[in-house]
């Protein structure tokens, strides 16, 4: 069964919605939360205020949500493997609900958090460098790609040399992946439209 742009898009877009809205709700929520230098993660943390249902919403529903959109994607254009990567980062995205404890980081959960979101993050990376390299694809969606990817490891960098910090950092590794996913997503959905419309035409 083929699924079409648009709802393909709805997908990507939903993600990044809900995880705008949960981000806002539950961090006005916890009078605790900076959202200028606290992690993202610290709502879902242990023994904090409505840490459960950010993480169900937060990072379970959101991470199925890019499941859904990274595989139908790269179904989309026909690249399975494009498909398997993406997908993947979304599971990897969903298992960051697993609580990390921001007193100890190295106890297990915090560690699995860790690990889960490292490991979708690079399931991520190695998807936009599939998606930078298809001479198939429109040079456009290439070079947004590849742009993105060059932004991503620029982000790290600027830590890794004391630019900003981690916190800063870890905003704009979340604002870059989910930023690629909103303007793709709105990009499916407009094509569709002007598809339909030209079809009438």
């Amino acid at each position: 069964m083929t699924i079409s742009e648009k709802k393909v898009g709805i997908f990507g877009l939903l993600s990044v919605l809900t995880l705008l809205m949960s981000l806002l709700i539950f961090g006005f929520l916890n009078t605790e939360f900076s959202f200028l230098d606290d992690f993202i993660s610290k709502l879902g943390a242990k023994n904090e205020p409505n840490a459960v249902w950010f993480n169900l919403i937060g990072f379970v529903a959101v991470g199925i949500l890019l499941f859904i959109f990274g595989l139908a994607y790269g179904s989309l254009i026909n690249d399975k493997l494009l498909s398997i990567l993406l997908s993947l980062f979304g599971l990897g995205f969903a298992f960051t609900a697993i609580p990390i404890d921001m007193e100890f980081s190295d106890t297990p959960f915090s560690k699995a958090h860790i690990v889960a979101i490292c490991l979708g993050l690079a399931f991520w990376l190695f998807g936009l460098s599939r998606l930078g390299y298809n001479r198939k694809l429109k040079r456009k969606v290439r070079n947004r790609a590849n742009l993105t990817a060059v932004i991503l490891v620029l982000s790290m960098i600027g830590f890794v040399f004391g630019v900003w910090s981690m916190p800063i950092t870890h905003r704009l590794v979340f604002g870059i992946v989910f930023g690629w996913t909103a303007i793709t997503s709105i990009e499916l959905i407009l094509k569709n439209e002007t598809n339909r419309k030209t079809a009438h035409n």
